[in-house]
């Protein structure tokens, strides 16, 4: 079969968070056809059988495990670019659109990016990404950075890297999702681990470009149904829902 837009997913031991996605990937009303892929970390909470039971889902395991570094810091056995490119390699589709599985689609978001993609292409732009990955483009770059970061910033690394080859990154303005706030942590909150910070590092290294404050906010009151995470993953919501009261964070759709 010829798809027209493979749907990545990376994930470990989040099975119900998983299901939500995945639900709202399926009744997302997108009208060609769909490749959903999951790669899956190696989870022992009953991820990969349910996984096995899913026969629109191709599911690859890899399995990812934390230990200690050269420099004594904790770091995933295989780096977030190097899992996510096993994935992003076998994605048949030319169009890759990369969801974490704490994500729910809004309502025809995939097929409005598609839409927009397919009609600047004709246009003739280079587009290289906007919440989808052109694969031409992805491989034009060579994927993912699977050496320099461990975890964070490889994402940011790669759109950095599409533009100076060339290949456009745009938003796509009729194309939303909600994210998952997670668990509050109430201790040290804002400190990244040791990983982390040296991934950011790397990324500012590499791009020392000064911050600018030239951003803004627009279609302010999209409404996602957060249904399916009330039905699968109740206290992560809850969690969620008391970190933006403890950190005053300003909803999404405000």
């Amino acid at each position: 079969m010829d798809y027209d837009i493979s749907v990545v997913l990376g994930s470990k031991n989040r099975k119900n968070l998983l299901k939500a996605t995945i639900n709202s990937i399926r009744k997302n009303g997108f009208h060609g056809n769909l490749e959903i892929i999951v790669i899956d970390g190696g989870s022992t909470d009953g991820t990969c059988s349910w996984l096995a039971k899913q026969k629109d889902i191709f599911t690859m395991i890899q399995p990812n495990y934390k230990m200690t570094d050269s420099e004594g810091i904790r770091v995933l056995a295989h780096s977030w670019g190097e899992f996510m490119n096993i994935a992003f390699k076998y994605a048949s589709a030319p169009y890759i659109v990369m969801v974490s599985d704490d994500l729910i689609l809004h309502e025809g978001c995939l097929q409005n990016g598609y839409d927009e993609l397919e009609r600047r292409r004709i246009n003739g732009e280079k587009i290289g990404a906007g919440a989808f990955y052109f694969k031409k483009a992805l491989e034009d770059v060579g994927y993912l950075d699977t050496v320099n970061y461990n975890f964070y910033a490889a994402d940011g690394d790669v759109i950095m890297r599409l533009n100076e080859c060339g290949w456009k990154s745009v938003a796509l303005e009729n194309c939303f999702s909600e994210h998952l706030c997670h668990k509050p942590k109430l201790r040290n909150r804002g400190v990244l681990s040791p990983s982390n910070e040296r991934d950011m590092n790397t990324f500012r290294k590499r791009y020392p470009f000064e911050k600018t404050k030239n951003y803004f906010i627009k279609y302010t009151n999209q409404t996602i149904s957060k249904k399916p995470f009330y039905l699968y993953a109740f206290a992560n919501v809850f969690y969620g829902y008391l970190l933006r009261i403890v950190d005053k964070y300003r909803n999404a759709d405000k």
